[in-house]
């Protein structure tokens, strides 16, 4: 895999992300909810972007 597609792929991933953020705080705008949802928000965002980089370190171990 060449560098050019790590970055596509590593841009994508990071794109999904946002999207999700971004979809997930529009949905509501009441305080505690609001609080709780940008804190789940925050780590699914982590998780999501974890195994982003697991997944890129699999693809680049197996191409070596």
């Amino acid at each position: 895999m060449n560098k050019r597609s790590k970055v596509a792929t590593s841009a994508a991933f990071v794109g999904m992300a946002v999207g999700a953020a971004a979809y997930m705080l529009s949905g509501g705008n009441n305080g505690k909810k609001l609080k709780n949802k940008t804190k789940r928000l925050r780590k699914n965002t982590g998780k999501a972007l974890r195994q982003a980089g697991d997944f890129i370190n699999n693809v680049s171990n197996m191409v070596q």
